[in-house]
């Protein structure tokens, strides 16, 4: 897919992420649950991590971009948390009020932890695993900014490099484009699949 077909998919996204949202909420006039506010952050905080990676491939900027897929990873990550537990709403109520999601253990008596989430979310999404350990270094400074930063290498005799310090980043090829935002894309349809599985199940029991 090219980079301008995966950047539709995106606005598309974008467009109709809101209207997943009140479709999984009810609409207006319908009964709320503390499990809804935890959606509604979740939904917020993606169409906004949305919006800024769409700016950000328009802009050059892959560093931004990689952190902010991290975030997103984190984000859906954390969401799925709820499905490990037995009392969701329970811990929606800790959350909100401030308790670390870390605090708290899943059926099979392991703690919460980013590790261990990523780990379970691999059972089904395998690439998560290596998006996860790669996009770390984007979030924290580490060697992966050095690397970004070199536009060119001599051969063994001139033993140069030169450096690129731009807020641009032009070195990287379309495919390393295509790639961030269609990982973005496919983190939303994990999303999608949560939200109508909160509605059809979770929304129905409590009705």
């Amino acid at each position: 897919m090219s980079i301008d077909l995966e950047i539709e998919t995106l606005e598309k996204w974008i467009s109709h992420l809101p209207k997943i949202g009140m479709e999984t909420l009810g609409g207006d006039g319908k009964p709320m649950y503390i499990l809804d506010f935890i959606i509604i952050g979740v939904i917020k905080r993606s169409l906004s991590l949305a919006s800024g990676l769409h700016d950000l491939v328009k802009s050059k900027n892959m560093t931004c971009c990689r952190a902010i897929v991290r975030m997103e990873l984190d984000t859906v990550s954390r969401l799925l948390a709820y499905t490990y537990v037995d009392e969701p709403s329970e811990m929606a109520k800790s959350i909100i009020s401030g308790k670390a999601l870390s605090s708290f253990k899943c059926r099979d008596g392991k703690q919460l932890r980013d590790g261990y989430l990523i780990d379970k979310m691999s059972e089904k999404h395998p690439w998560v695993k290596d998006v996860y350990k790669y996009t770390s270094g984007y979030v924290h400074f580490s060697e992966r900014q050095v690397f970004d930063s070199i536009c060119s290498l001599g051969d063994d005799e001139e033993r140069t490099v030169t450096f690129q310090v731009s807020k641009e980043d032009n070195n990287f090829p379309e495919e390393s484009w295509i790639e961030i935002v269609a990982c973005f894309n496919e983190m939303l349809s994990i999303l999608g699949e949560l939200l109508v599985t909160y509605r059809n199940e979770l929304k129905q029991a409590k009705a």
